[in-house]
């Protein structure tokens, strides 16, 4: 068997393996877990044998079932690099005629994806790498006292819009767009409003679980909304008894320091990378691959301060192509 796809039942039982290694399996898990639940729709989960896996892969049946934003996403998994190097090799598991978005690899699997996409004719982009860093205490932490005027609340779809603006750029606005709704409709997610209702801070949550997409105005900066908006989400996300985490870029010490003193702790098993294949046959111009690498990893600024985060402390878990 070169590799299997698995039914809704198995995709289940899949399910239910991950959660018994929590938190080193967070990502792949809430992958998972909303494939189970209807939320993250379009996707084969493809497993390299069942049911004693060692590797997990899913890919849109096709563009057409998936969000547009998920339409050349690969999210995979693996319980050693060995094993997860050898795997996303075999015939027909991937097509390499086609953009990929590798969302959230193994940093040691880099280098085999850059020498296999240059077998097939095509060219790898990668981001700074990613600590995981997780909650792991056993009670929540304390939400700081907000400021005389604001309002702290959830997202709601009326948000969306004003969202994509904020991330311009980072691929196609439709898509982005609808990627906020599914996210405001599905998730939780924390933002506030000053007293004449102005979205002025937010984050929010993506389909692998982790807390993402942070931003403050400009103007509103420095202010510590920062510490508010993971405190209340964190909070959420424990009373739903689930895992609160996110990724930090490996050289952005400020933001690493600010999450521990918060209360967050490293994940060592948890690092990941984000990166993006162009194959030979589709011209892209670099400004392009730019944007996509960005919008797949959200870019810390050396001119921010540490309750800016206009990047927040995750990545997105995948992007759309940006065409000429």
């Amino acid at each position: 068997m070169i590799y299997k796809v698995l039914c809704s039942q198995e995709t289940e039982e899949l399910r239910s393996r991950l959660e018994q290694y929590l938190p080193g399996t967070a990502k792949i898990f809430y992958v998972i877990q909303n494939v189970v639940l209807g939320h993250l729709k379009g996707f084969e989960v493809i497993v390299d044998k069942w049911p004693d896996f060692n590797c997990i892969l899913l890919r849109p049946r096709s563009k057409d079932e998936v969000l547009g934003y998920f339409r050349h996403t690969h999210i995979c998994y693996g319980k050693s690099v060995s094993a997860l190097k050898y795997f996303l090799q075999r015939p027909g598991l991937i097509n390499w005629k086609e953009p990929i978005n590798f969302t959230g690899v193994p940093n040691d699997l880099i280098p085999v994806l850059t020498e296999v996409s240059k077998k097939h004719g095509g060219q790898l982009s990668s981001k700074e790498s990613r600590f995981m860093y997780a909650w792991s205490k056993s009670y929540s932490p304390e939400l700081p006292k907000l400021p005389e005027g604001m309002k702290l609340m959830p997202l709601k779809q009326e948000h969306a819009s004003e969202i994509t603006k904020d991330w311009a750029g980072r691929g196609n606005r439709q898509d982005m767009e609808s990627y906020f709704r599914s996210v405001i409709e599905n998730f939780e997610s924390s933002c506030l409003l000053d007293e004449d209702g102005r979205l002025v801070a937010y984050v929010c949550m993506h389909y692998n679980g982790s807390m993402a997409m942070v931003y403050v105005r400009p103007e509103n900066r420095d202010e510590g909304y920062f510490h508010i908006l993971l405190s209340d989400l964190t909070r959420k996300i424990l009373a739903k008894k689930q895992i609160a985490y996110g990724f930090i870029p490996v050289n952005d010490t400020s933001l690493i320091k600010l999450c521990r003193e918060i209360g967050f702790e490293w994940v060592p098993q948890g690092n990941m990378t984000w990166s993006c294949y162009t194959p030979r046959t589709l011209t892209v111009p670099k400004r392009a691959i730019s944007d996509l690498s960005e919008q797949s990893q959200n870019i810390s600024r050396p001119d921010q301060s540490v309750d800016e985060v206009y990047t927040g402390i995750n990545s997105l878990l995948t992007s759309a192509i940006v065409y000429p």
